[in-house]
């Protein structure tokens, strides 16, 4: 398998060098230089189709397990809880928000391996990591349901498998996201940059759709039982296929060069630390400015995913039948969020040159103004099944140039040396803090304020917050902070 990927790498470099003989002078000198500074021409180089399967099968699984979770949030409540139904709903979103809570550490120990000895060991690591984790969660015992019930004890290891999945998913976006804008040539960078947010976007899809037909097919009784453990066994197939592929890839010659570079200078140092102990301050700012922006893509990534299916499906007074809700979520998420984001990245690609930060904060504008329109179309349930499949899809359209945008923004921010363990950690402490409490705080401001649409205003916020990060980003003094980094990582 890898050498047949391999040959098809070539092909894919053979139409590159076509590509360079119609570049213009200056962009042939441009390519050239970029060739002079690669590491080891001889180091075979990753095929296109490897590169693409790997980042798919991985951020698949990651997000599949996530959306199998949220979508089974009933039946493990029952397996696993006791006490009444918002009371167990809020207990399971609880051990949701567990996975994510655990991610910064994961990220940032996967992000340490990814930036000293390599993007692909760390990207194998992760991903068999997760497929363990999902083997584990489909054969725990339960609370006290069906034979095999332990008590309490079923609880804490549910906990305890969940954190490990968290740490092991904590290296899967950045790295794939990474590996993906370092192997790409210019002209398609946003589109298959891209890939790694659509794939985990449409692997929470996957998990819905399982949960779907399970849902369909089962019996109550059935699906708390064991069809809850059928869904999550249907996804370590998904961590075999990602390690093999994974197992063919190669570093990039951006990445090897930019490290061999480092290393000749600074002996046994770890980047992400030199630049701790020479430019905190930079470091810090830059990061907490990418934390908070992820924050906002996170929070509503998952406000889209996980809770407004639970939204018109329990908290709408007429809300729909728990199947029709299903159905439109996971129609809606492979139509409205891996789609849209595909095609803005096309448009990103092969329209008109905008700079990479417009983008987002268009869509944080969108929303910041809108959300509370969408949700409150949402609000009219069976009553009007068009307001509620429009008022979600508009708000995923909207979010879609975050997503086709923020892999290269994300990494035109940080120099290559520290990309992965920077990134990972502003990434998953946005995850733990606001994507992972999204569907907890989301039903508690229902249950507190009595106001089915006050959410919200809470997600209007954060797109505030989000373009704010954007804003003060372009700041003169932390484009110099941004610059200084730059120098110290590359002098």
């Amino acid at each position: 398998m890898c050498e047949a990927d391999e040959m098809a790498g070539e092909k894919l470099e053979q139409g590159e060098h076509e590509h360079e003989e119609l570049m213009p002078e200056g962009d042939k000198k441009s390519a050239a230089l970029e060739i002079e500074i690669g590491d080891d021409e001889t180091r075979p180089r990753s095929s296109f189709r490897a590169l693409i399967i790997s980042s798919v099968f991985g951020n698949v699984l990651e997000w599949y397990d996530f959306g199998v979770f949220a979508s089974f949030s009933t039946e493990i409540s029952k397996a696993f809880f006791t006490g009444g139904r918002l009371e167990e709903i809020l207990e399971v979103y609880g051990v949701f928000a567990v996975a994510f809570f655990v991610r910064p550490l994961g990220g940032f120990v996967l992000g340490i391996v990814g930036d000293k000895y390599g993007r692909t060991l760390s990207l194998q690591i992760s991903v068999v990591a997760m497929g363990l984790s999902a083997l584990i969660i489909s054969l725990l015992p339960t609370n006290d349901v069906g034979p095999y019930s332990i008590g309490p004890a079923a609880t804490i290891l549910l906990v305890v498998v969940r954190s490990i999945q968290g740490l092991s998913v904590g290296g899967e976006m950045v790295g794939s996201m990474l590996y993906m804008v370092e192997n790409v040539p210019e002209r398609w960078k946003a589109v298959v940059s891209c890939v790694p947010m659509a794939s985990a976007i449409s692997g929470t899809g996957m998990g819905y759709l399982v949960s779907t037909i399970i849902t369909a097919l089962l019996s109550e009784e059935a699906r708390v039982l064991w069809g809850w453990r059928l869904a999550f066994g249907l996804g370590v197939p998904a961590g075999l296929v990602g390690f093999m592929f994974r197992s063919c890839l190669h570093e990039s010659h951006t990445f090897s060069s930019a490290i061999k570079k480092f290393g000749a200078r600074h002996q046994n140092q770890h980047p992400f630390f030199y630049a701790m102990k020479n430019e905190p301050a930079a470091l810090f700012v830059l990061s907490a400015l990418l934390a908070v922006l992820c924050g906002f893509y996170s929070s509503t990534v998952w406000y889209n995913e996980a809770w407004l299916e639970m939204f018109y499906t329990e908290l709408v007074r007429r809300g729909l039948s728990e199947l029709q809700g299903r159905i439109l979520n996971t129609l809606l998420i492979f139509a409205g969020l891996a789609g849209g984001s595909m095609g803005y990245a096309a448009f990103i690609d092969r329209g008109p040159k905008v700079p990479l930060h417009y983008h987002i904060l268009g869509s944080a504008f969108l929303l910041a103004i809108f959300s509370p329109l969408f949700l409150w179309l949402m609000s009219f349930g069976r009553d009007c099944l068009l307001c509620v499949a429009g008022g979600q899809l508009a708000g995923m359209l909207c979010f879609t140039p975050t997503i086709a945008s923020l892999s290269l923004y994300l990494v035109s921010e940080i120099p290559t040396q520290l990309q992965y363990t920077s990134i990972a950690l502003s990434y998953n402490i946005a995850q733990a803090l606001f994507g992972g409490t999204i569907p907890y705080i989301a039903t508690a401001i229902v249950i507190h304020s009595s106001n089915i649409v006050a959410p919200s205003f809470y997600m209007s916020g954060l797109a505030v917050l989000g373009g704010g990060s954007i804003l003060l980003a372009r700041l003169p003094r932390v484009r110099r902070m941004h610059q200084n980094l730059e120098q110290t990582m590359n002098t």
